[in-house]
């Protein structure tokens, strides 16, 4: 699975890597196209180089290296084809060659830098054999031509032909035929040079395809570590049981509500390889908690830093995720139907025992009250049967599954009457996560009605609704 494939489904994702300073055309195909990482060993490798530029950008005598690399980074092109066409024995021409040529000089100052700095975030092949074979002149200056020193015989002819195009002549014609004789073996001369200077080149091939992945690496590198910097991220730690994140925030609702000038409550939540169940009222920010976990799962597995202040995160194979309104237009399903089949893909992989992570929204919240917690409590059931690394938030109280409980705690009790408005609520409401072995749901939602001044007459009918039904359950 490459990044690119899921980068739109995931919450949050697309803001990352929005969110990225990557400075080359390159580092963002490298970036798009990397594959999700499954094993320990390739995931800390990755936060260990961002950890190292991260070190970098934080001690004052070695931060100006990170400008300056982002600097070359500018500069840098993808010139991907004309190192397949090198590979592939084609002749390349002036601006493949002037291409290949900036490109190794840029690597070659990155180089230096990084010698000067003493500091080597990636190894970078030596390109200067290729430098001094496309700059023989030593020039030093990233355009390329076909230097006279390639070549004596071309130099010649180039001289022949200046010093024909200064001369008069009575026959124009017998001029020009003179000239394209000369320029036709001028030609000749400079196929030749560029056909020694691709096999000269050939021989770096393999220095020059780590090259370009190296340096578009190095970008990706660098700027994890100014994102990790910027939204005070942690690296995770690679577990094998356990996840576990310690102030878990999702750093695009934490930007927009900066912008606001409002903060973030960030939640402490463990994942056992179980069934966790989390109750809250509307507004107590279910949903984000899964979007956020969802986005530090990945996060971890393509080798970011994730937003927390400590995280434990266990590798698996896929995400599996339902979350938002299922119905399709495509294929005439339901909102009911269509979430019932995304939960089967779900129990399928449970019941072979799959490693995967399952993430529920408000699970059969689109159906009658009574069928809907029965369902609840058999995809619950089976996903605690196979031992499935599970959450799923839900309205329904009384669950009789044996998973562990959560719940958001809410309103604050001791509010004032008036104090609470549209625009100040969320301050209201602490996100933090408590465990709920009860597993009711809180009945919260004609409270915050009230609170925000909604029509005393919903309110009042709503209350004798209630209390109809208390007194139906109470005579059972």
């Amino acid at each position: 699975m490459q990044l690119k494939s899921v980068i739109s489904e995931i919450s949050g994702l697309q803001f990352m890597v929005e969110n990225l300073d990557l400075k080359s055309s390159v580092g963002k195909r490298f970036l798009l196209d990397t594959y999700i990482m499954q094993s320990a060993n390739q995931i800390n490798t990755e936060l260990e180089l961002v950890e190292k530029a991260l070190h970098i950008i934080n001690h004052k005598e070695n931060s100006s290296l990170i400008d300056k690399l982002q600097t070359r980074l500018l500069h840098i092109r993808d010139i991907n084809g004309s190192i397949r066409n090198v590979g592939n024995d084609i002749i390349l021409d002036d601006i493949e060659l002037f291409e290949i040529k900036s490109f190794a000089m840029i690597v070659q100052e990155i180089i230096s830098l990084c010698n000067k700095y003493d500091q080597n975030i990636i190894d970078i092949p030596d390109l200067s054999g290729i430098v001094n074979v496309l700059d023989p002149d030593k020039t030093n200056i990233p355009s390329f031509y076909i230097y006279d020193s390639y070549s004596e015989p071309l130099a010649q002819l180039r001289r022949d032909i200046k010093k024909l195009k200064s001369e008069e002549f009575d026959d124009q014609e017998e001029k020009n035929r003179k000239l394209d004789t000369l320029l036709t073996k001028a030609e000749k001369f400079e196929f030749e040079v560029r056909v020694d200077l691709c096999k000269e080149i050939k021989r770096d091939h393999s220095n020059l395809e780590k090259a370009l992945h190296n340096i578009a690496h190095l970008d990706i590198i660098i700027s994890k570590a100014l994102q990790a910097n910027r939204y005070e991220l942690c690296r995770p730690q690679v577990s094998e049981d356990v996840t576990e994140y310690k102030a878990l925030f999702n750093p695009e609702i934490k930007d927009n509500l900066k912008n606001q000038r409002r903060t973030y409550q960030p939640i402490d939540i463990k994942l056992n390889k179980s069934v966790c169940f989390i109750t809250g009222a509307n507004m107590a920010g279910k949903t984000v908690i899964l979007k956020t976990i969802a986005l530090s799962q990945y996060l971890t597995q393509f080798g970011f830093f994730v937003p927390a202040k400590e995280a434990s995160v266990t590798i698996v194979d896929k995400v599996m995720i339902s979350i938002g309104d299922e119905q399709s237009e495509h294929n005439g399903l339901s909102s009911f139907a269509s979430e019932m089949v995304k939960i089967d893909k779900m129990v399928q992989e449970a019941q072979k025992k799959s490693n995967v992570l399952i993430l529920i929204d408000e699970l059969a919240r689109t159906t009658n009250p009574v069928e809907g917690r029965a369902i609840v409590n058999a995809v619950a059931n089976i996903l605690y049967e196979n031992n499935i690394r599970s959450l799923i938030t839900t309205h329904y109280s009384g669950l009789s599954s044996q998973c562990r409980k959560l719940r958001v705690k809410g309103l604050d009790k001791d509010i004032k009457a008036g104090e609470i408005n549209r625009d100040n609520i969320n301050n209201y409401i602490d996100y933090s996560l408590i465990e709920d072995e009860v597993g009711v749901t809180p009945h919260e939602a004609l409270r915050i009605a009230q609170m925000l001044g909604i029509n005393e007459q919903i309110i009042s009918k709503a209350q004798t609704e209630l209390m109809v039904i208390s007194d139906k359950v109470t005579d059972r």
